[in-house]
């Protein structure tokens, strides 16, 4: 199929050239010198169009900010495509995926197609008109239809090809890098990392943002220029709603049309992250020696993962984790001399409980209270298991 797709708009999308023609000749005879036989106008500004493509966030961890992909048609010959980034199955595959070894590639997705897997889970789909020149309209289709044919070629990278990244991405590299004029970057952008944008639109599925810190290290702390902060759908049409092309036309249209109505709503769940950690925090007082030993099997577990991302998993953003401090495998390693560790470490952890829950140590959010929580109830785990050893 997308063999098919390229070889027809390498034929039809030549209006670039065309257009350069003396503009008293007719269409017919502009179409004959390129070998058409028609009358189409390859020149006009429906000969293709271009939009930005959003579609509603799910409970799950990949589509928790939602998705943004690019629809491309042209009506003339009725082609009908949702390009959009695709990954295999993180559901299928999740060993795979946490050792970085998850492909993804660009995909043409036949538009009815696309919108048959979202009307099937009920998540509703717009798309933003986005005002490219014909010549621009054609050379993204282009640009997409040669990385749709490179398939699943790329490692799956949620920091660098997340959808609304790689949206930007694809027009950059079809029209060119400073083609598109922001207006000022609200606080919101520069004054936020990308981890704090993320984690506040995600609050609604809890356990999601719970797990992210786990995936996305310091690297979702470091300060970056703003647009590479656009990382939410929802951000980006609000931005290029905004922002401006050289000839002056507004990225965006400010009114979407309704591909798809939502037809789920998220009612969220009462158990939370932070319900349980204070549940295991409240547990962790208890003089049950095996309540003891059941929460350090639990600790150990969630370090195995956090020891694997860090040391051996080539997945984005995971090189360094604060998270490792107080989540990692040697606790249960040298468990058996914790009389001589357990205050310390237990010291230790304090300390990193106390810097982490304060805002006005770092200016920015870097570990959620639910790992803080647990992490205090380690600590009572520790100070228990020395008393009485």
């Amino acid at each position: 199929m997308l063999k098919k797709i390229h070889i027809i708009l390498s034929l039809l999308l030549f209006a670039a050239s065309v257009s350069a023609q003396d503009p008293a000749m007719t269409v017919a005879e502009r179409n004959a010198m390129q070998g058409f036989n028609d009358t189409i106008d390859r020149t006009a500004e429906d000969f293709v169009t271009v939009s930005l493509v959003v579609c509603d966030p799910e409970d799950v961890l990949y589509s928790a900010l939602g998705h943004a992909a690019l629809h491309l048609q042209c009506p003339a010959f009725n082609l009908d495509y949702i390009y959009s980034y695709e990954s295999e199955s993180v559901q299928d595959k999740v060993w795979t995926f946490l050792r970085g070894d998850l492909k993804m590639g660009m995909f043409a997705i036949p538009t009815d197609q696309f919108l048959g897997f979202y009307r099937e889970t009920g998540r509703g789909v717009k798309e933003y008109a986005i005002n490219l020149s014909p010549e621009q309209e054609q050379q993204l289709w282009r640009v997409m239809d040669k990385m749709a044919e490179e398939g699943l070629s790329l490692p799956y990278d949620y920091y660098s090809r997340g959808c609304a990244k790689s949206v930007v991405h694809v027009i950059h590299r079809a029209i060119g890098r400073n083609a598109i004029h922001y207006a000022p970057w609200s606080k919101k952008y520069t004054d936020h990392t990308m981890r704090e944008l993320a984690t506040s639109f995600a609050t609604n599925v809890p356990w999601i943002e719970f797990i992210s810190y786990f995936l996305v290290g310091v690297e979702g702390d470091k300060i970056c220029p703003c647009e590479k902060k656009l990382i939410v759908p929802t951000d980006l049409v609000e931005v290029w709603q905004q922002a401006t092309f050289d000839n002056g036309k507004q990225v965006l249209e400010n009114e979407p049309s309704v591909l798809l109505e939502a037809k789920s709503s998220n009612e969220g769940t009462w158990c939370t992250p932070l319900l349980v950690s204070m549940l295991l925090l409240l547990l962790s007082f208890a003089p049950w020696k095996a309540v003891d030993y059941a929460l350090l099997a639990l600790y150990t577990a969630i370090g195995a993962v956090m020891t694997h991302l860090i040391l051996f998993s080539t997945l984005p953003c995971t090189d360094w984790n604060w998270l490792i401090i107080p989540f990692n495998i040697l606790p249960a390693i040298f468990w058996h001399w914790r009389k001589y560790w357990a205050l310390p470490y237990a010291a230790v952890l304090l300390i990193w409980c106390l810097v982490m829950s304060g805002e006005f140590f770092w200016g920015h959010v870097l570990v959620d209270w639910p790992h803080i929580i647990l992490a205090l109830s380690f600590i009572i785990v520790l100070v228990k298991r020395y008393l009485y050893s």
